[in-house]
Formats: C-alpha cells, structure tokens, sequence
C-alpha cells in the first residue's frame, strides 16, 4: 500500500472537489448573477477546474514512474478519486451549459457531436470506475476503453483550448501548456517503463 502525507484520501477528495467547484459556481452566480454572462463564466470556471481533476488523473501513473514523491505516491493512490472529481466537476459544468440554453431560450450553446460523445463516455469512465461495473467488463476491455477515452478526453480538451488561442488568451495558452506537457510526461513515462523491461 502506497503512504503518502496529505490529509485528503479517497472520498474525502471527491467531497472537496465537489464543494469546492460548487463554491466557485455560487461565487460567479453572486457577482455576475444567473444571466447569460453569468452562465458564460460558470462555464469556463467548471471547464477549468475539469481540465485541471482530468490532468491530475492522466498523468498520476507516470509522474510517478518519472519523479517518485509524496505529491506523485497521492496521486497514484487516488487517481480513481481524482477522475471522480473531474466528473463532479463536469456535472457542474453540464448544469451550465444547461442554464446558459434555459437563459437564451435554446439560442446556445449549440450542440457539437464530438462535445456529447465525449460526455458519454465521461459516464461510462465514471460507471466503470466502480468495483462490479468493472468486473462485468473485463481487466482487458477495462484498459482498453480507459486508455482510448481518457486519450479522447485529452484530445477534445487540447482543440477546445487551442481554438481559443487567437483570442489571444493566455489562460488557453497555460492550459495548452499543461495538455501537452502531459502526453509528453505520459510518454516519456513509456519509454522509461520499456527500459526496466
């Protein structure tokens, strides 16, 4: 068993994402109220805080093979409650884009094919997380489907974020940053792992 020093474990990191990520929404609710705009940023804060819950879970297994520390043990332990809390996160996410439809009476957002299939399968990695659902699939199916849809998620959320580039936005630009640095890590992570073989 992997010890690490943080306080938060497990569901404790799921109830404090999901406390958390509620407290920003109600905060962007106060200051900007529940109109449009409001909803706009309720969107963009929860797009944010998912990217940052889906990168933690991405990269936990080779941060750690790369840099073993305190930080890396807890992530790898908890990566399974870290992408739970990237779909607590996208819950309140979907909540917005749902508000901001109900405010401009269907006028936006507009429906993207690519957005839903990676909703659904946002679900199907959350269901699966769990202990009988996984067992029904299969250790073999079970890694496939991980491995494909967290790559998919990875890829629809670095086209998100590098289309808002010519806006000149530098958040989209750390969070591009952030992306890539990610499969680099995940990478170089392979490389070493196919060495020590």
């Amino acid at each position: 068993m992997i010890s690490t020093k943080f306080p938060l474990q497990e569901w404790w990191i799921v109830g404090f994402s999901a406390l958390l990520v509620g407290t920003i929404v109600t905060f962007v609710a106060l200051i900007h109220g529940v109109d449009e705009e409001g909803m706009r940023m309720a969107i963009r804060a929860t797009g944010r805080t998912s990217t940052i819950f889906f990168v933690s879970a991405f990269i936990a297994s080779s941060l750690h093979k790369v840099w073993q520390i305190s930080l890396s043990k807890w992530m790898l332990k908890n990566r399974r409650y870290l992408g739970l809390s990237m779909a607590v996160s996208h819950t309140y996410h979907a909540v917005a884009l749902f508000g901001l439809w109900f405010v401009t009476n269907g006028a936006a957002p507009k429906i993207e094919p690519l957005g839903t299939l990676g909703y659904v399968l946002l679900i199907v990695l959350t269901v699966t997380s769990f202990k009988i659902p996984a067992s029904w699939l299969g250790k073999r199916r079970w890694k496939i489907l991980h491995k494909t849809a967290m790559h998919y998620l990875w890829l629809g959320l670095l086209f998100e974020y590098s289309l808002k580039l010519s806006k000149s936005n530098f958040i989209a630009l750390a969070f591009v940053i952030l992306l890539v640095f990610a499969i680099v890590l995940r990478f170089a992570a392979g490389r070493i792992q196919k060495k020590l073989v």
